[in-house]
């Protein structure tokens, strides 16, 4: 019997391990997407995405919206429940008179304090200050330790990535919590 429960926790921890070393998908960007968030749990992702006017200004009532790609069930998308944006989220703050430009601050992860703004470019993205130096935000991965349900009852690290403005080079911070 003692044999039996060591062998299945030794099956167990080699599930966890090798299930932490399998890549996340990559979502395909298109132009309106900001950023995208992706969480220990499972490979679903939250997209952020501007929410445009016909001119092509940001909607100021609603500049963000987000949604999941079910990559865990056949890919399809969907929108997030009640309990999920109040957890993943983000607050819109209004940073210029025309309302043009956006910091977006999540409760949970207060320290990220993420701006959208147009690029030189004219398309809008989102900046954020990553190692002390400000980057084009592509990707947020949280650790966070699910309740059964598989809501988040506490994060152990955030992880953010994206590319440096001045040198084009990939940036990356873990952020323990």
């Amino acid at each position: 019997m003692k044999y039996r429960l060591l062998t299945g926790i030794l099956i167990i921890v080699n599930l966890h391990v090798t299930q932490a070393q399998i890549s996340y998908p990559v979502p395909q960007k298109n132009g309106k997407m900001l950023f995208y968030l992706q969480r220990s749990f499972n490979k679903n992702t939250i997209i952020f995405e501007t929410e445009l006017l016909a001119d092509n200004k940001l909607n100021s009532e609603r500049p963000i919206n987000m949604h999941w790609i079910r990559y865990e069930e056949d890919g399809r998308t969907s929108e997030l429940s009640f309990f999920q944006r109040k957890i993943f989220g983000m607050r819109c703050t209004s940073i210029d008179n025309s309302k043009s430009s956006f910091l977006l601050i999540n409760s949970r992860m207060s320290m990220l304090k993420i701006i959208v703004r147009k690029s030189a470019l004219g398309n809008y993205k989102a900046y954020l200050e990553i190692n002390k130096q400000m980057t084009e935000l592509e990707r947020i991965f949280i650790k966070a330790t699910n309740n059964s349900l598989g809501i988040p009852i506490s994060f152990e690290y955030i992880e953010v990535s994206g590319i440096l403005t001045e040198s084009g080079r990939l940036n990356t911070e873990r952020i323990i919590l």
